[in-house]
């Protein structure tokens, strides 16, 4: 598999210490969420985060960039963001929670999908499960989450709570929207019609409906419509099969311009799921000798873009 290293930190966004510092202060302040039955953060909360967050120092400038890096055309479509020295500094993991989500409330609408899982859904490692598994200590490729609906996730992303103390486990993100460029028309034509099934799909809240079967290039603009990949649903296809085919040519496309990184605790990676696809290397070898509370865990959140960067829904 080759990856280029991400060598440049220009997609790692640290925090301001002055905003570190109001943020701290003001953490234990601030309102726990609530969801509206959208599954999205309530006007109120957002309202008051917003109110909160107003005055602190540089907050303008943190939301500029994190904006440019997200949804900027020509840009990656991803950016990590450094939050340890919050999480530290709030001294408490529910207020430093709420302030991470009060801060990324800022980019985009925190979001509820998954009925079953909190805000923050955590992902463990999990050893008896499927490798490939978003809780798998295996290789997990390429893909985008909720990809079989009309309407996925605008953003995902990913707070590191505890990384692999193995010191494996490297984070893939790669421009999507680059590699489709690079396919040759007979294969791109084949990702625009509905042949391709990925998964389940219930207790979902905020994400359209059901797209079965889908297909991978919708025909929307990258601001309203998706590439829905995810190399998961390639594993037990027909080789043979020339949509298939076609899959696995963007697969490749998509490993050659991918991003390899590390995330370190307090990390958040947010992948703008319109621009690019996310994935993970394996986990260290010898995960069955490391206690499970202390493996890799993550919080996964959800955001759905705010005014001006708002998907169109797909009629199915």
């Amino acid at each position: 598999m080759t990856s280029r290293s991400l060598s440049v930190p220009e997609y790692r966004v640290p925090l301001p210490k002055e905003l570190v510092a109001d943020l701290a202060r003001q953490a234990a302040a601030l309102p726990e969420w609530r969801l509206g039955d959208d599954g999205l953060l309530s006007p109120e909360t957002a309202a008051r985060y917003e109110e909160t967050l107003a005055g602190f120092s540089r907050v303008d400038e943190f939301a500029a960039t994190c904006d440019r890096l997200l949804n900027a055309p020509e840009g990656e479509g991803f950016a990590v963001l450094e939050l340890a020295e919050l999480l530290d500094a709030t001294n408490d993991e529910d207020a430093g929670l709420r302030a991470v989500t009060a801060l990324v409330s800022l980019i985009a609408t925190p979001l509820r999908a998954f009925d079953c899982w909190p805000l923050w859904k955590p992902l463990g490692t999990n050893l008896a499960i499927d490798p490939m598994r978003a809780t798998g200590s295996g290789y997990n490729p390429m893909h985008i989450d909720v990809v079989n609906s009309t309407l996925p996730p605008d953003c995902s992303a990913l707070l590191c709570v505890r990384p692999d103390p193995k010191g494996r486990g490297h984070s893939l993100v790669s421009q999507v929207r680059r590699a489709v460029d690079r396919l040759g028309y007979a294969d791109a034509e084949l990702l625009t019609h509905p042949r391709y099934v990925d998964g389940s799909f219930f207790e979902l809240r905020g994400v359209g409906e059901e797209w079965k079967p889908f297909p991978i290039l919708d025909g929307l603009p990258p601001s309203e419509g998706f590439v829905r990949f995810t190399a998961k649903m390639l594993a037990d296809a027909d080789p043979a099969d020339p949509y298939i085919k076609a899959a696995r040519a963007l697969e490749r496309e998509l490993i050659v311009g991918q991003r390899r990184f590390l995330l370190g605790r307090g990390d958040l990676l947010i992948a703008n799921q319109h621009l690019c696809c996310h994935g993970r290397e394996a986990l260290g070898g010898g995960q069955e000798d490391v206690r499970e509370n202390e493996r890799r865990l993550l919080l996964q959140i959800f955001l759905r873009a705010q005014a001006g960067h708002a998907a169109r829904e797909v009629v199915a």
